[in-house]
C-alpha cells in the first residue's frame, strides 16, 4: 500500500471484507453524529427490511445489490450512490455473487433500530421482458446477410471482380444499411447497460477470454485438417486465425493495455515480476531476441 497514511486516516481494500456469519461489517470509523461502515453481503447474507430513524448513504463498491426504499425496490452497480431518508423502510442484498458497499449512517443507529418489524417483508417483482431475446431476434434477421458476404468471400477469389458488380453492391447496402446501423445501436443502447454489469461481475474481459477460446478451436480444428487426406479447409482455417489473432492484439494494445498505467507503483512492480517468472514466459521470451539484436548490431 506505500507509505503509512496519516494517524487517524483509513485505507482499506474492498476485497479486504471476509465473509462471515450474517452480513459482514467492518467499522471504519464512528462518532456521536455518523458511523461509517463497510458492508459485504452474499445471496445467503442480506439486511432485511427495517425501519430505521436514521440517514443512509450507500455507495456500492463492487457486485450488483437490490436496494429496498420504501416499497421501491432499486437495483445498484458500482459507481451507484443512494440516499435513504431516515423512517423510510430500508433493506439491502445480493442476488448473486458477492456485493461490497460503503454505508454511512447518520446518527449512528442504537441496537433496537435493526430490528425487524412484523410485517415488513420484501415486496414481489416481477422479471419483465427479456431484452436478451429481443437481441438475438435481430441477429437471427442479419444472418442472411452475413451468410452472403461468406459466400461472396469464397466467390470472389480468382474472379474478375467486374464480373461481381451486384452482388458487391448487394453486399455493401447490406453493411451500410442493416449491419452498421444495428451495431451503433447497441453501442448506444445496449452497450452501456452490459458494462455496467460486467463492472458489477468482474467479466469486463470476458469477451478477450473467449477470443482466446476461439484461437484454442481454431488450433484443434487446423491440426485436424492438416492431418487428414488433402488438407481440406486449411488455408481458410489459417485466415481465421491470423484475423482474430490480429484483433485480439489490436483490442489488447489499444483498450486493455493503456489501463494498466493507472495501477500503483506496488501494483506495477508485483504484476511485472509476475509477468517476467509467469508460466508463459512471454517477458522472458522477448529478453534474448533484444540482447541478440543489440549483439549483432541491429
Amino acid at each position: 500500500m506505500g507509505e503509512a497514511p496519516t494517524a487517524g486516516v483509513v485505507v482499506v481494500r474492498a476485497g479486504e471484507v471476509r465473509s462471515g456469519e450474517g452480513p459482514v461489517a467492518r467499522t471504519l470509523i464512528e462518532s456521536p453524529t455518523l458511523r461509517v461502515v463497510l458492508l459485504e453481503l452474499t445471496p445467503e447474507r442480506e439486511l432485511p427490511p427495517h425501519r430505521p430513524p436514521s440517514h443512509l448513504f450507500l455507495s456500492i463498491l463492487d457486485g450488483i445489490g437490490e436496494l429496498l426504499a420504501g416499497d421501491a425496490i432499486l437495483w445498484l452497480s458500482p459507481g451507484d450512490v443512494a440516499v435513504v431518508p431516515g423512517g423510510t423502510v430500508r433493506g439491502l442484498r445480493c442476488p448473486e455473487g458477492r456485493l461490497v458497499a460503503l454505508a454511512v449512517v447518520t446518527p449512528p443507529p442504537a441496537p433496537e433500530d435493526h430490528r425487524q418489524e412484523p410485517g415488513l417483508t420484501w415486496p414481489e417483482q416481477g422479471q419483465g421482458p427479456d431484452p436478451a431475446e429481443v437481441i438475438r431476434q435481430e441477429h437471427r434477421g442479419l444472418m442472411d446477410g452475413v451468410a452472403s458476404l461468406v459466400h461472396l468471400a469464397r466467390t470472389a477469389s480468382g474472379t474478375d471482380l467486374s464480373e461481381l458488380g451486384p452482388a458487391l453492391r448487394a453486399a455493401t447496402h447490406f453493411l451500410e444499411h442493416e449491419l452498421l446501423p444495428h451495431a451503433r445501436a447497441e453501442e448506444r443502447l445496449i452497450y452501456p447497460q452490459v458494462e455496467r454489469v460486467l463492472r458489477a461481475c468482474g467479466g469486463a474481459t470476458a469477451t478477450m477470454e473467449y477470443d482466446h477460446r476461439r484461437l484454442e478451436a481454431l488450433t484443434t480444428e487446423l491440426a485436424g485438417a492438416i492431418s487428414s487426406a488433402g488438407a481440406d479447409g486449411a488455408g481458410e482455417l489459417l485466415q481465421q486465425l491470423a484475423t482474430t489473432v490480429q484483433m485480439h492484439f489490436d483490442k489488447e494494445e489499444e483498450l486493455y493495455l493503456p489501463l494498466l498505467g493507472r495501477l500503483g507503483r506496488d501494483d506495477r512492480e508485483e504484476l511485472v515480476r509476475s509477468l517476467v517468472g509467469g508460466p508463459s514466459g512471454a517477458a522472458e521470451s522477448s529478453g534474448p531476441a533484444v540482447s541478440d539484436q543489440k549483439e549483432d548490431g541491429r
